[in-house]
């Protein structure tokens, strides 16, 4: 593998930290996604297997945005996750949409890339975060209807052996 300088080094890393910001961010809507299509949505169980699946494909097409707008019509959500979702919403779209254009002369240097990366671990957490808690949502919500975790953990499997 070719050896990079400090400054294609420290590029490599600026843009690396951004996919695992995006990653956990992705995260968040999976999980919003979830929680939207089945935990909140009394029409879910009682559905069949097809109508499960229209129900994902419709509420897994949905933005951040809508999503978080969703849930706000199925639940009253509590005002301290409300004001952390829209939160999220900002930050995920800002990243998404403006990061790279507002840190146009950051990326040019290396203190200003020394200074995103930092950015962009604070951000990484903060969405990571947010995840485990919608997570922990919808997993007891997968006990309580007897979800077993053995189940889920075959699935997991599953998919890291199908991409091996």
């Amino acid at each position: 593998m070719e050896e990079l300088d400090p400054d294609a080094q420290q590029r490599r890393e600026t843009f690396a930290r951004y996919g695992l910001v995006m990653f956990n961010a992705q995260c968040v809507e999976i999980s919003l996604s979830i929680l939207v299509s089945s935990v909140f949505n009394k029409d879910f169980l009682p559905s069949d297997l097809a109508r499960r699946e229209e129900i994902n494909d419709e509420v897994f097409s949905k933005t951040i945005g809508q999503l978080v707008k969703q849930l706000r019509k199925q639940i009253q959500v509590p005002a301290n996750l409300d004001h952390t979702l829209e939160e999220g919403r900002k930050k995920r779209n800002w990243l998404a949409h403006e990061y790279f254009w507002v840190r146009a002369g950051e990326i040019l240097t290396s203190r200003g890339r020394a200074k995103m990366i930092d950015e962009l671990d604070d951000l990484s957490e903060w969405f990571s975060k947010l995840d485990a808690h919608l997570t922990s949502i919808y997993e007891k919500w997968a006990k309580k209807i007897g979800i077993q975790q053995d189940k889920i953990d075959d699935g997991i499997k599953e998919l890291i052996k199908r991409n091996e």
